[in-house]
């Protein structure tokens, strides 16, 4: 994977880091009725989700997004807490690719062709903290794509209904369904988060005009799925599990590293010691020229 398709894969990790995190309690068969309160109660209920999903500190998810620029397939592991970690393994834009990021540090793993190019390192290291995408505070994004505001951001809309009972991964849920446009979505979305800015260019660039969300919450309030329906941008729909299971997610050894930023840095003053050599090759022509002109000056005349 070349240089810059690899910082593409980045950002699309990122993204989509940003865009399915999840939260909520350990798993529990949950009480008789819960299904009925759920179907009653939809405000109630989500807001009950929403509250819930404040208590998540680790949690993995299947995410499958189909018909936009590139399918894919992943699974993650996400650490809520202190400074947001995750693991991630799958397929990104057609390429097999695993990515952790810890203490805003995102580390993806090389294939064998890259590893020649990076000193057989098998991991490539970016800063977030030092670039810009990290002057937008990633990692405080993600903390803000806790699915308590995704949840939340559906108490905002108009329109919201329940769809019927469904089985999750063999767990019992309610569905809840909205339609809505990019812009009432993304304005429903906390200020500043990823998400808005994803949904007006969705709207923008792609001409997405209609978003369908749908979520699945279990007895126990917990969010089982997320879907999330943008037409040309595609569909994705991730399925959440293993709530509070312990998870650890560690920076690869040192090793087996190179960082990204000194890599860049390391072409950066080859390319200035070619400019110099170049500079320094150009005054010694300028040189040569001149004395060979003043030599020709300094001949008798007639010859």
């Amino acid at each position: 994977m070349s240089r810059w398709k690899k910082l593409s894969a980045l950002a699309v990790a990122a993204v989509t880091a940003v865009s399915m995190t999840a939260c909520g309690p350990d798993d529990s068969e949950g009480e008789p009725g819960a299904l009925e309160r759920l179907t009653d109660d939809v405000p109630g209920s989500l807001q009950a989700a929403a509250d819930k999903a404040k208590e998540t500190e680790t949690v993995r998810a299947d995410v499958v997004t189909s018909g936009g620029a590139a399918d894919s397939e992943m699974q993650m592991t996400i650490d809520f807490r202190d400074s947001v970690s995750f693991e991630m393994v799958g397929d990104v834009l057609g390429d097999p690719i695993s990515i952790r990021m810890v203490d805003s540090a995102m580390y993806t793993e090389n294939s064998a062709e890259d590893r020649e190019l990076y000193g057989d390192k098998r991991w490539t290291k970016f800063d977030l903290s030092s670039s810009p995408i990290g002057d937008m505070g990633v990692d405080q994004m993600l903390q803000e794509s806790n699915p308590s505001q995704q949840i939340e951001a559906l108490l905002e809309l108009e329109g919201v209904t329940v769809v019927g009972e469904d089985t999750v991964d063999g767990i019992r849920t309610v569905q809840y369904t909205v339609t809505t446009t990019p812009e009432e979505l993304a304005e429903a979305q906390p200020e500043g988060s990823v998400d808005s800015s994803d949904l007006l260019a969705a709207g923008d660039t792609l001409g997405v005009t209609e978003v369908t969300v749908d979520i699945w919450i279990d007895e126990e309030y917990l969010l089982r799925r997320f879907r999330s329906d943008l037409g040309t941008a595609g569909v994705t729909t991730v399925d959440y599990y293993d709530y509070n299971e312990p998870a650890q997610i560690e920076a690869p050894p040192a090793a087996d590293v190179v960082d990204l930023e000194d890599a860049f840095k390391d072409l950066e003053d080859a390319f200035a010691d070619i400019d110099k050599d170049l500079e320094e090759s150009l005054a010694d022509i300028d040189k040569d020229l001149e004395d060979a002109l003043k030599e020709l000056e300094d001949l008798p005349a007639g010859n």
